[in-house]
């Protein structure tokens, strides 16, 4: 009778140890999934409530685009709610600062691309990747297209650089100073186009001003000036990335400007990254979920090249750093000081 009454007294005390533990695990939010393969458990993420997404872009362009998407996509996978905001200025400079100096608590990160690095090199700012946790790259952009005014009667990129050369400081080219769109510009002038570049702001702010007249050239993403390609307004001559705009149901043949055997090309990554000494197990658990939207969401995937026809490309940290480094090398070669 003894031993039956100690029996039972046992398993209460065991069942209550096991509620106990159930509803420590509910209330901080671990779980037996945790628990990896070899036997050991993964260290628990805490995430806030809210993560902003600071775009230093305007609203609009195919930046915007891009971290909309992604953040609707984040929203579902992650414990949290990715929601964008865009800190436009000082050429992409005062939204990546703005996360730089950002609490380090997974709330703020940023989503730019290779103008962070032309920053640096134009003296814009001065600090790169260093002063970030960097997470991966999370796109590959086919690069900005060389778009002229139909009105010039210029068709191609060699007609280009003979009328800039016969009318030197004549054509207006849009930039953003310290921007992507300002170390093409100034790739350009090094090799000859004698062009007069103008600081005309945003993507949409140069697209606004080539249509108006202010502006003769500018780069922009195709996705964004195809509809003004077709009905005849501008004209497209190359591409400033690393490889052709090839689009064969849509007859679209673009050249990349070093293909046709010009010194200029700025391969060109979007890039997540929180602010430097943010928890690693977040930033991972971030990577995780991003990785499996860029490989595997055919809507996703769908969406970003029918509207801007990028393919969407996961890098993870370490790959993703050294990309940027070979760009960085790749902009010490650019002479910014020519006028």
């Amino acid at each position: 009778m003894l031993k039956r009454a100690v029996g039972i007294l046992m398993a209460i005390t065991m069942a209550g140890t096991l509620v106990a533990c159930g509803n420590r695990a509910q209330a901080t939010g671990t779980n037996s999934a945790e628990n990896t393969s070899e036997g050991t458990t993964a260290t628990e993420v805490k995430w806030p409530k809210n993560v902003e997404i600071v775009v230093p872009a305007g609203a609009g362009g195919d930046t915007d685009f891009n971290a909309r998407l992604l953040a609707q996509k984040l929203s579902e996978k992650l414990p949290a709610n990715f929601v964008v905001s865009n800190v436009n200025g000082n050429g992409g400079a005062t939204g990546t600062r703005q996360v730089k100096d950002a609490e380090n608590d997974g709330s703020s990160i940023v989503f730019y691309h290779t103008a962070l690095l032309v920053n640096k090199a134009s003296g814009t700012t001065d600090y790169g990747f260093d002063e970030y946790n960097f997470a991966a790259i999370a796109g590959l952009n086919v690069g900005n297209v060389v778009t002229i005014n139909s009105k010039l009667g210029i068709k191609t990129l060699q007609e280009l650089l003979e009328y800039t050369k016969e009318h030197p400081g004549e054509l207006k080219m849009a930039a953003q100073t310290g921007a992507t769109s300002y170390a093409v510009a100034m790739q350009m002038k090094n090799a000859g186009f004698d062009v007069n570049i103008v600081d005309a702001g945003s993507a949409a702010d140069r697209l606004a001003a080539v249509l108006g007249g202010h502006v003769d050239v500018i780069l922009a993403a195709y996705g964004s000036v195809k509809d003004y390609v077709k009905e005849g307004t501008l004209v497209p001559l190359a591409m400033d990335g690393e490889d052709d705009l090839v689009v064969d149901s849509e007859g679209i043949d673009i050249k990349a400007m070093h293909n046709l055997g010009y010194d200029i090309k700025l391969p060109f990554y979007y890039f997540f990254a929180f602010p430097k000494g943010t928890d690693d197990g977040l930033v991972d658990e971030f990577n995780a979920a991003l990785k499996d939207i860029i490989e595997t969401d055919k809507e996703y995937q769908d969406k970003i090249y029918s509207s801007y026809y990028q393919k969407p490309v996961f890098i993870p940290r370490e790959d993703g750093l050294n990309k940027f480094s070979e760009i960085d090398k790749l902009l010490e070669e650019v002479d910014f000081s020519v006028k």
